[in-house]
């Protein structure tokens, strides 16, 4: 799947080696599943802009679908203020962008709602579009607009998906890093469908490569690095994710996405102009400030 703004390369794949309740299956190594931001550092302010506008509407989601501007009540909601912290986010966008989900903050903006769009795009790939606005006008119309650039056009495409929850986790250093022994503890928790081990790398949240010196050492014994992807029923996200925070497990990220149906799923687009086609789409898609999410029906 892809799942843009969470940006992934099309038809790179997952970073995970995944591993199914009901199986193995390895996928070749590739951008990060639960990154919701470019895992490259920001080279100008531009592109820093960009990273913190995405970020900052990923809080205002929380704040809208957790319920409550407050992290003690909204965990997902602490998930991504700690994303924010980590990629530098200043104090004054994160409560900015809290104020713009609960409605408390002055303008045109209090009114922000998330809202979802369809439609098809180059290489006939459906696209699932999410995004947080205060004028449905302006958001639908540059989205349209987009859409019409590159011949594709807004059409339904929901039945293409079906809605998923994830929580990806890790575990604190007294608890087992080995997938048999996370998947035992998961299993017992209602609303857990599947569970999928990441392929470790050296990147952190921010895309800075970690010392070799802090590789050598995490590579002794269970990977001191190693996180989990859990797959869950949309509606149980939160309450797996309390479930698991409460078990010791870090929740380093959690959210609820368009996942492609086995059946309507597209092999990764291999010719050259179509893949630029698409790449270009989806960034002019993400050029959008309301847009918080893209997903596609590309297959891993």
């Amino acid at each position: 799947m892809l799942k843009i703004s969470a940006s992934r390369s099309l038809g790179s794949g997952s970073v995970f080696s995944r591993r199914f309740l009901h199986g193995t299956r390895v996928v070749n190594a590739g951008h990060s599943k639960w990154a919701n931001i470019k895992h490259t550092k920001a080279k100008n302010d531009a592109e820093r802009t960009k990273i913190y506008n995405k970020i900052a509407n990923q809080i205002s989601v929380a704040v809208k679908l957790g319920g409550s501007a407050d992290p003690a009540m909204n965990i997902r909601l602490a998930t991504a203020i700690e994303l924010a912290n980590k990629n530098n986010v200043t104090k004054k966008v994160i409560e900015n962008a809290i104020k713009k989900g609960s409605g408390t903050n002055d303008g045109a903006s209090a009114g922000a709602e998330p809202c979802t769009y369809e439609g098809i795009g180059p290489a006939g790939v459906a696209f699932v579009v999410e995004a947080l606005t205060d004028n449905k006008n302006r958001t639908v119309g540059l989205i349209r607009s987009t859409f019409n650039k590159f011949n594709g056009n807004m059409t339904p495409t929901l039945y293409f998906f079906e809605r998923k929850g994830y929580v990806v986790i890790e575990p604190k250093e007294d608890q087992p890093r080995d997938f048999d022994s996370v998947m035992d503890i998961v299993l017992e928790i209602d609303g857990v469908e599947d569970l999928e081990q990441d392929t470790p790398n050296s990147e952190d949240t921010t895309g800075e490569s970690e010392p070799l010196s802090s590789q050598d050492e995490n590579s002794s014994g269970n990977d001191a690095s190693a996180l989990f992807e859990v797959i869950t029923e949309a509606q149980q996200t939160n309450k797996v994710a309390e479930t698991l925070r409460n078990q010791g497990f870090h929740i380093r990220e959690m959210g609820v996405e368009y996942v492609p149906r086995e059946e309507t799923a597209m092999s990764p687009v291999t010719d050259t102009e179509l893949h630029a086609k698409l790449e270009k789409f989806i960034n002019q898609l993400e050029e959008i400030d309301d847009v918080t999410q893209i997903y596609s029906n590309i297959k891993e």
